[in-house]
């Protein structure tokens, strides 16, 4: 049932705004402004809109004064003015941002429709609202997981920000490290901006200009994915956006492009490729994701507050994770990163049955590289970055030696072993 505030100094409008609503909302009364303020500050949250009379007793001051203060306390509730005054206000009133003026007397059926309107308005204020604090929420999320100092890349961004164009930034990581994430916080607390979110393809041409508007931000994962038409476009749309921001004649708008490449990717690039000449361009501001296996010390953190932040998203039975299972936690190497961290706790959160998470619920969703991965020797060590090298660079061995920092002599040496 929504709430309403009904503030007049006539006892016989009173009643009769009582009759009439009273069936289908509750109602709060108030014949003064003191009682106004009072009951509007007490209720502020629960309200769903407001009707007042502007001439009450307990005007210290101007009434649209008064009113200003009011409509700044909470913009999600409508207010609804009746008064006898000059219909001239109606106009002053309106351009502050309240919902409707009403004369007096009043058109009931009139009344009824704006009472409605200014309640589904409400609703509508509330629930875009919420979306835009889930929003936030999960950018504060992902930016305490991937310790973002947001001042310190804020300050790089627009220091290369220019007048006619946004800089573009260029973040490298590993597989699973999730880019879209940083993608996410570049957007949300520098730009604040709607955020596109395009995988590489053959559409980029169709995606700008057309369908790009000033102060958006169009995001491309995996540009060592793009074919050589992609590269080229993109090329030359940096090109016409340092010389006159114009490309085949038509204004380019002014939005910022965040791409992401694999590091392994970007380290086998050959010069003199136009993606080699791509990474160039977008390299003026470079952001990396630290793998997990380079933030050992912090892995306990990182699993505490991603478990924390799926508990409450799925009311999950589970409340804490055991010593034990920490240990493993923190001495496993995560080859696949965030995203097989991710996997792991909400399986466990989905599954477990118990309070507390033990190690046995590992081995009961088959997690066995992690669960015998306490004390590997040196050799299963080497072994699993040489297959994880070769995974990465899809079994071309002289890529895999240089990422290993190994000659492929030494290499070769150790696959046939």
């Amino acid at each position: 049932m929504s709430a309403l505030l009904i503030a007049d100094d006539e006892q016989t409008f009173l009643d009769f705004m009582v009759r009439l609503l009273q069936k289908d909302h509750q109602l709060l009364i108030a014949k003064n402004w003191n009682e106004v303020l009072e009951k509007y500050e007490a209720n502020l949250w629960r309200l769903n809109a407001t009707i007042l009379d502007v001439n009450m007793p307990g005007l210290s001051g101007d009434p649209f004064m008064m009113i200003d203060k009011l409509l700044k306390s909470n913009q999600t509730v409508p207010m609804i003015i009746i008064s006898g005054q000059d219909i001239v206000l109606r106009h002053e009133f309106l351009k502050m941002g309240v919902f409707q003026y009403h004369g007096k007397p009043i058109d009931m059926v009139d009344l009824k429709l704006t009472i409605q309107s200014a309640l589904d308005y409400n609703r509508a204020l509330r629930k875009l609202e919420n979306y835009e604090k889930v929003d936030r929420d999960l950018t504060r999320y992902y930016q305490r997981l991937l310790k973002i100092e947001i001042s310190d890349l804020r300050d790089r961004v627009q220091t290369q920000d220019t007048n006619t164009r946004k800089s573009p930034v260029l973040i490298r990581c590993e597989p699973g490290s999730r880019p879209d994430m940083l993608a996410r916080i570049v957007c949300e607390d520098i730009d604040g901006k709607l955020f596109y979110s395009k995988v590489c393809s053959e559409s980029l041409k169709n995606i700008v200009p057309y369908n790009l508007q000033d102060g958006d931000t169009l995001y491309l994962e995996g540009i060592e994915n793009l074919g050589q038409e992609e590269c080229s476009f993109l090329l030359s749309l940096f090109e016409s956006t340092e010389l006159d921001g114009e490309m085949n004649g038509a204004q380019l708008p002014k939005f910022r492009l965040i791409a992401s490449v694999g590091h392994d990717a970007a380290q086998a690039v050959a010069d003199g490729s136009e993606l080699a000449a791509l990474l160039e361009h977008l390299s003026r501001i470079e952001l990396r994701i630290e793998p997990l296996r380079l933030r050992q010390h912090e892995i306990r953190e990182i699993v505490t507050l991603i478990f924390e932040h799926k508990k409450k998203r799925r009311l999950a039975y589970s409340d804490t994770i055991s010593e034990e299972l920490f240990e493993l936690f923190t001495e496993y190497n995560w080859p696949l990163n965030f995203e097989e961290l991710d996997v792991i706790l909400e399986c466990l959160l989905l599954t477990c049955q118990d309070r507390l998470i033990l190690q046995k619920h590992l081995h009961q969703l088959d997690f066995s590289d992690i669960a015998n991965s306490k004390y590997p020797t040196l050799d299963d060590m080497v072994d699993q970055h040489i297959r994880k090298a070769l995974r990465l660079t899809l079994g071309n061995k002289s890529r895999a030696a240089k990422m290993l920092g190994i000659t492929p002599k030494t290499l070769y040496s150790r696959i046939r072993n």
